[in-house]
C-alpha cells in the first residue's frame, strides 16, 4: 500500500519539525514512494520519481530567483512528490521566487519550522513504506491463493469477477473487445454506474489475441499498487477460466445449458443471456431478430458430428448450437427462418454418410422473435410443430412452425370430444365411404372447398373428367348433405382439417 503525502505529515518525526503547507494543500493525497535527502542544486538528478525531497536549501542560496525557479522546475520534471525546506540554515522563510514556482509547477511545498534530524524522518517514513510493501505482499500472495482456489473450485468468469470486487471492495467489470459486458460486480443500478471512468484496468490476451478487458471503477485507486496487482491477477486468472472452458466438453455442456434455460426462461435478466453468449464467442444483443431450428431423425450418427455440421451451415457467429438428448437446436441470429433451415438441412444431407442420416433428417424453424429473451417461445413452437408433423406423416422435411400455426391450434383440441363430433357429423360418412370402397371422396372435398367450390379447378386439380367429378360431388352430397350452404363452409373446413392432424386418418369416434 502507499504512503500519501498527508500520511508523511502526521507521522511522530515530521510533526515535531512543525510543518506547514506552503504550496499545495490540495496535494497531498500524493504517493510517496520514497524520502531523499540533498543539498545539491543539482539534487533532481539523483530521483526516480515519487520522492519527498528534504533539504536545508544550503545547494541553492545564492542563485537567486532564477536559480530557486529552476531547482523546483527540475524536481517536477524528474517526478518529485513534494519538497520539504527546512527554515533556519538558509532561509528563514519560503522565497518568494520558490513559492511562486512551486505554484506554476503544482509542487507541493511544505516549510519545516522546527530542526529535526533528517535521518529520524527517513528512517520513520522508510519504515512505515516497508511495513506497507511487507503488508502489500502478504496481501498479494492472499488474493494470488483465493484465486488459484477459485479457479480449482471451477469458478467462471463471474464468479471471478465478484471474487475480485469482494478483495477490492470495489466495481469490477469483464467486457470483451468490443465493449460488451461479460460480468460485473458490486455496480451499483443505474446507467450512470458503468459509464464510471475505470481507475485500473487490464487488456486479456487468449491465444494472441486481444479478448476483452478487466476494469476496476472508483472507490479503488489509481495509485493503490495492491489494486493494480490484484487487476493484473484477476486478469491471469479470468484468461485462465476462459481457456479452460475452451475445452469442447466444457463448450459443449455451456451451449446445452443456455439452450436449456432459454427454454425454460431460467435467467434473472437478459444481460446474464448476453454475457453467457459471449463467453462462448457469439456477439449476441438483448435487441435482433432470432429464430430456433429444430433438428431430429439423423440417425444413429454422433451428436458432436450434427453439431458440427450444423455450425458450419450457418454463417459464422450467429449460431448457438446444442445437442439437447432428444434433438439438436440451433438459436440463430437472423430474420432468414427458412432459409437457415434449409441449409441447416441441405449440410446435414450431405453429411449422410456420416451422420447416418439417409434422407430422413428433419428441420422445424420457430417463429423469428425479436428479444433474445423470447427464443424459448420460438423453440417451443418449433418442438411443438415437429411433434405434429410426425404425428399426423408430413412429408414434408424442412418446415416453417410460422405456417402451421392453425394446425398447431387444432391439435391442441383435436381429442376433445367436440371437435370428434365435429368431424363425424359434418365428413364421418365420407371417411367411412372412402375407408369400406377405397374412394378419395375426402379429398374430392377438400379440393373442392379450396377451389372456391369451382368444378372446371377442381376438375383440373384432381385430373379428372368432368362427368367424374359431377359423379363425385353427387355421391358427396348423397352421403353428407348439400356442401354449398354458406353457414356450413366453416364447419367443413374445419373438420376436413382436424381429419387431416388424425394420424393415418383413424377413424373418429361417434
Amino acid at each position: 500500500m502507499t504512503l500519501t503525502l498527508g500520511e508523511v505529515l502526521e507521522l511522530d518525526a515530521v510533526r515535531r519539525a512543525a510543518p506547514e503547507v506552503v504550496v499545495g494543500a490540495d496535494l497531498l493525497d500524493r504517493p510517496v514512494r520514497w524520502v531523499h535527502t540533498s543539498e545539491l542544486a543539482e539534487a533532481a538528478l539523483l530521483l526516480k520519481g515519487g520522492e519527498l525531497m528534504l533539504t536545508t536549501g544550503l545547494g541553492i542560496g545564492g542563485r537567486g530567483p532564477v536559480g530557486e525557479a529552476a531547482y523546483v522546475a527540475a524536481l517536477t520534471e524528474h517526478g518529485a512528490a513534494g519538497l520539504a525546506l527546512e527554515l533556519g540554515w538558509t532561509y528563514s522563510e519560503p522565497p518568494p521566487a520558490l513559492v511562486r514556482a512551486a505554484r506554476q509547477y503544482a509542487l507541493p511545498l511544505i516549510a519545516l519550522r522546527e530542526t529535526v534530524p533528517f535521518v529520524e524522518i527517513t528512517e520513520q517514513v522508510q519504515s512505515v513504506l516497508l511495513e506497507r510493501a511487507s503488508l502489500g505482499a502478504r496481501r498479494e500472495r492472499d488474493v494470488r491463493q483465493q484465486l488459484t482456489d477459485a479457479l480449482l473450485d471451477g469458478a467462471g468468469p463471474q464468479e471471478l469477477t465478484s471474487t475480485l470486487a469482494g478483495l477490492l471492495a470495489a466495481p469490477v467489470l469483464l467486457t470483451t473487445a468490443d465493449g460488451a459486458l461479460v460480468a460485473s460486480a458490486g455496480v451499483p443500478e443505474g446507467p450512470s454506474a458503468r459509464r464510471a471512468r475505470p481507475v485500473v484496468r487490464r487488456d486479456i490476451v487468449l491465444l494472441d489475441r486481444h479478448w476483452g478487458q478487466l476494469a476496476v471503477l472508483p472507490p479503488a485507486r489509481a495509485d493503490d499498487p495492491v489494486a493494480a496487482s490484484v487487476c493484473a491477477y484477476g486478469a491471469e486468472a479470468v484468461g485462465l477460466a476462459l481457456l479452460r472452458s475452451a475445452a469442447v466438453s466444457d463448450l459443449d455442456e455451456r451451449r446445452r445449458r443456455l439452450v436449456e434455460d432459454l427454454a425454460a426462461r431460467r435467467f434473472r435478466t437478459t444481460g446474464e443471456l448476453v454475457g453467457r453468449a459471449r463467453v462462448l464467442g457469439l456477439p449476441f444483443t438483448a435487441e435482433g431478430r432470432y429464430v430456433s431450428l429444430v433438428l431430429s431423425g439423423w440417425g444413429v450418427g454422433d451428436p458432436d458430428v450434427v453439431v458440427r455440421t450444423v455450425t458450419g451451415a450457418l454463417a459464422p457467429g450467429t449460431a448457438l448450437v446444442a445437442d439437447t438428448g432428444e434433438d439438436v437446436v440451433a438459436v440463430v441470429r437472423t430474420s432468414a427462418a427458412m432459409t437457415a433451415a434449409r441449409a441447416v438441412l441441405a449440410a446435414v444431407d450431405l453429411g449422410s454418410g456420416s451422420l447416418g442420416a439417409g434422407g430422413s433428417a428433419r428441420v422445424v424453424a420457430g417463429p423469428v422473435v425479436s428479444r433474445l429473451e423470447d427464443v424459448g417461445r420460438s423453440l417451443a413452437q418449433a418442438r411443438r410443430a415437429l411433434e405434429l408433423a410426425g404425428a399426423i406423416g408430413l412429408e414434408a422435411r424442412c418446415l416453417s412452425a410460422a405456417q402451421m400455426t392453425a394446425q398447431l391450434l387444432l391439435g391442441g383440441v383435436r381429442d376433445e370430444p367436440l371437435a370428434q363430433q365435429l368431424v363425424w357429423e359434418e365428413i364421418g360418412r365420407l371417411v367411412e365411404h372412402d375407408r369400406t370402397h377405397g374412394t378419395d371422396l375426402v379429398g374430392t372435398l377438400r379440393t373442392y372447398l379450396a377451389a372456391h367450390s369451382s368444378k372446371v379447378r377442381t376438375a383440373q386439380a384432381l385430373r379428372l373428367r368432368r362427368q367424374t367429378l359431377y359423379a363425385r360431388l353427387a355421391r358427396i352430397e348423397a352421403l353428407v348433405g348439400d356442401v354449398h350452404v354458406p353457414s356450413r363452409h366453416t364447419a367443413l373446413v374445419l373438420a376436413l382439417a382436424l381429419h387431416d392432424l388424425t394420424p393415418a386418418g383413424a377413424e373418429q369416434g361417434r
